[in-house]
């Protein structure tokens, strides 16, 4: 496997690892906010499972994200100067 595809897959990876945390820290967030006789045990689970759902779509979405900025990279950047020829 090359360095570029072994960096697009550690990509791909930490993208999908930071969306699985947000999910996580969402659903931390619904569980202290939403007040214990409104929800069921059934209604926590199922939230759980979208929350972690909805993480990985929001890691695929970061990592499609960094994907675009790495593509339009090439046009923003400029060549370095090679300097003052020398010809003799």
């Amino acid at each position: 496997m090359t360095r570029k595809y072994t960096g697009l897959l550690l990509l791909l990876a930490g993208s999908e690892v930071l969306g699985m945390l947000l999910g996580h820290w969402f659903y931390t967030l619904f569980i202290k906010t939403v007040p214990p006789v409104a929800l069921s045990s059934f209604n926590a689970g199922a939230a759980h499972v979208a929350f972690i759902l909805y993480g990985l779509l929001a890691g695929l979405a970061l990592c499609l994200w960094a994907l675009l900025a790495i593509f339009l990279n090439r046009y923003f950047t400029t060549e370095p100067d090679a300097g003052p020829s020398r010809s003799r």
